[in-house]
């Protein structure tokens, strides 16, 4: 009895050291995936303070070593006496501050983590944030803006996050006018994925309900990579009517795009064969007329000239014959009054020698 005994012994033993073994194992492996994820956070360095309700972030006392801090569901606003907490957490990586009452973050707020990582704000209710709130967290990359109150975007808020790759921006309501869809744009054009659910417009009214990252393709769409090929990757197969069919495309293409050209540097060389001709043609026809009124300019001055005295000349003969046809009919008045004087003249002396007078009256009524 005691010899069947002892097999059975042995093999119940066997079998509870291999289950501590896997559960070792699979414990081992848990904490190697987290290690891997974050190689300095541990169990030990995670402080999760979740539902206390809590008003103020608290100290971190004398365990510095706390990389992943977590307060969701309480009151914290982000305060003064929040920020002076978190500058007694030196090593804190994961920052998730989850349904609290944070309204709006001051400038250069979180510069006390600098080994920040990830910061979560979702749930809260922000509205703005300054163009400097996230500044000095060089490190920071994902950030998690998901349902707050948020509009618009500053288009420097984001610039000096050079390693972020994942900002969560759904559930707010954003006004999908040019300062934001800008904003956005920058932050696609960087790298960044817009994490998280279908990011929607809530303003203006023709783009409410609209998506926002196909408001930013539209309005601001992204430039297309250059293409460059890889020497080290062989070249893939191709069907050869594939290929025909794109080289025969590709060739329509630059065929097109080449008679375009052509066309076009036609119509600009005829345009400027046209200007030439005619700043030529109106530079020949003032250059001729000067040439004729430089040589014709002195003949053409002598017959004005000779004009003009001809006709002085004409009126001076016109007054002279006036002249003397005036003097000339003085002269015979003259003459004929001087004869009709002497006359009379003489017929009077001859009465008074005689002794008597006639008088002209008495003659008329005889």
């Amino acid at each position: 009895m005691e010899r069947c005994q002892q097999p059975l012994l042995l093999l119940w033993l066997t079998a509870v050291v291999a289950m501590n073994i896997l559960g070792s194992n699979a414990e081992v492996v848990e904490e190697d995936e987290l290690l891997s994820i974050h190689p300095s956070i541990t169990h030990e360095q995670v402080k999760n303070l979740t539902n206390k309700l809590l008003q103020v972030i608290p100290h971190c006392g004398n365990s510095s070593s706390v990389t992943k801090l977590v307060i969701e569901g309480s009151l914290i606003t982000l305060n003064e006496a929040d920020r002076l907490a978190l500058a007694s957490y030196p090593r804190l990586v994961e920052l998730h501050l989850d349904g609290n009452l944070v309204s709006g973050i001051p400038a250069k707020y979180f510069t006390v983590v600098p080994h920040l990582r990830v910061l979560s704000l979702s749930r809260n209710k922000i509205s703005s944030l300054d163009p400097e709130s996230f500044s000095g967290l060089d490190v920071l990359t994902e950030l998690d803006l998901s349902h707050n109150l948020l509009t618009s975007l500053h288009t420097q808020l984001f610039r000096r996050l050079n390693n972020l790759q994942v900002l969560n921006l759904q559930e707010n309501p954003w006004n999908c006018s040019s300062p934001l869809l800008s904003s956005i744009g920058e932050v696609k054009a960087a790298g960044v994925t817009i994490g998280g659910p279908r990011v929607t417009c809530a303003s203006p009214e023709k783009q409410a309900g609209s998506d926002l990252l196909e408001a930013t393709a539209v309005c601001h769409p992204s430039p297309q990579p250059p293409f460059i090929t890889n020497p080290q990757k062989p070249p893939t197969p191709v069907n050869s009517q594939q290929s025909w069919g794109s080289s025969t495309m590709l060739k329509s293409t630059l065929t097109s795009s080449q008679n375009h050209n052509i066309n076009k540097d036609q119509t600009l060389v005829l345009g400027n064969t046209w200007n030439f001709t005619a700043c030529v043609a109106a530079l020949a026809l003032s250059t001729t007329m000067l040439i004729v009124c430089a040589i014709k300019g002195p003949s053409w001055y002598k017959l004005f000239h000779n004009y003009r005295h001809q006709q002085l000349h004409q009126e001076e003969d016109e007054e002279e014959d006036v002249l003397s046809t005036a003097l000339s009919e003085t002269g015979t008045y003259l003459n004929h009054q001087t004869f009709t004087f002497e006359q009379e003249n003489r017929r009077i002396e001859e009465e008074e020698e005689d002794g008597y007078f006639e008088d002209p009256y008495i003659r008329r009524e005889e």
